[in-house]
């Protein structure tokens, strides 16, 4: 099969090393900004090259949604094999790309764009179609976790770690969608929409890390706690919920343990209980590895494919957990006492509690994270 390549960043260039290692990939041009063009490898012309008759598989790995998003769905619409690591396009497009994948006889491969070099959605495509998911949660961030690790086994603030992270190449120039949880809202949405066989629909705002200090990371290892940034989803008849934060972890916890920039996941059900991944979440390799199973599978003609003909709705009542939420004195909180506090904050346990409840009952500039 012939395959051109949208983006010759760090992934683009991964897919081009592996793609030497597949018999039966010819890959015939890179698509490239117009400065890096360098005939005829090299093109800016996008458009021409998803729409070549002798073209099968596009492989696209460009950075933000355009012209991302227009190249996967004029490829989608010639009835290529697209596959694609870029979760920004995937999470808001992903069932307008199915529906043109089914239309067209295409097709629409994302293992890529979701927990980088572990079989995660692989496995999510197969285990929903023998039963119901009843939820999973995990870590799917290597910058967050990195950042972390770094606070708790090395005592740093977390600017410190977070340079640390930038000057090793986990974190980009740019760190909001690492920190914010921005980059976890996004495979969280792809993710519920392959679990839980639904259309989209859209998830809270995620919590981010920034507002975690160590003060915290004192206060969890007196409590036996290690902190983690992790998304908690669970679906309970027809309905599904999902919390994306840091949370206080038992130290025995399965995603407590997870070092450095690694991911990790479980998936729930009530035939196994639950299973576990880990790995790679991100970088060349193993992110490009992810891809080029996707193409694997599009060769010998047995794709994962994805349904999404059902229309569940989220209903935040269903994830109840407790928190735990530290602020400054003299904040105005329903609670009576704090379970524990320093110099300068309190720390007050929410039991049992909505993520919803949680922020209405403390003030919005608080520190907000799932106490499990």
């Amino acid at each position: 099969m012939n395959a051109v390549l949208l983006g010759y960043g760090t992934v683009g260039k991964g897919v081009e090393i592996l793609c030497k290692n597949v018999e039966g990939i010819h890959l015939k041009q890179v698509f490239v900004l117009p400065e890096f063009e360098d005939l005829p490898y090299f093109s800016n012309d996008g458009k021409g090259m998803v729409t070549a008759d002798d073209v099968d598989i596009v492989f696209e790995c460009l950075s933000g949604t355009e012209p991302a998003n227009t190249l996967i769905t004029l490829a989608l619409e010639h009835g290529k094999h697209v596959i694609t690591s870029n979760k920004a396009t995937v999470s808001p497009n992903l069932e307008r790309y199915v529906e043109i994948a089914e239309r067209t006889g295409g097709s629409i491969q994302i293992e890529a764009s979701v927990a980088g070099g572990i079989p995660f959605l692989d496995a999510i495509l197969k285990l929903q179609k023998l039963e119901e998911i009843r939820g999973y949660q995990g870590i799917f961030n290597g910058t967050s976790n990195y950042i972390l690790d770094q606070m708790q086994k090395n005592g740093m603030e977390l600017s410190v770690a977070l340079k640390q992270a930038q000057s090793m190449g986990y974190a980009e120039a740019d760190p909001t969608n690492d920190i914010e949880g921005i980059d976890v809202f996004y495979k969280t949405n792809i993710t519920n929409m392959l679990a839980y066989n639904t259309k989209n629909d859209t998830i809270r705002k995620p919590i981010g890390i920034t507002k975690l200090n160590t003060e915290d990371i004192k206060m969890a290892k007196a409590n036996d706690k290690v902190i983690r940034h992790i998304s908690l989803s669970k679906q309970k008849d027809g309905e599904f919920a999902s919390i994306i934060a840091p949370a206080f972890l038992d130290q025995g916890h399965y995603l407590a343990n997870v070092p450095d920039n690694y991911n990790a996941q479980l998936i729930y059900a009530d035939s196994f209980d639950y299973l576990g991944y880990f790995g790679q979440g991100a970088g060349q390799l193993a992110t490009a590895q992810a891809m080029l199973a996707n193409a694997i599978d599009t060769l010998e003609n047995r794709e994962r494919k994805i349904c999404l003909n059902h229309e569940k709705k989220i209903n935040e009542s269903i994830l109840k957990a407790d928190w735990i939420v530290r602020a400054k004195k003299g904040l105005k909180a329903d609670k009576e006492q704090s379970i524990s506090e320093n110099e300068s904050y309190y720390w007050f346990e929410q039991k049992d509690a909505t993520i919803i409840d949680t922020i209405q009952a403390f003030d919005a500039d608080a520190m907000i994270a799932l106490w499990v």
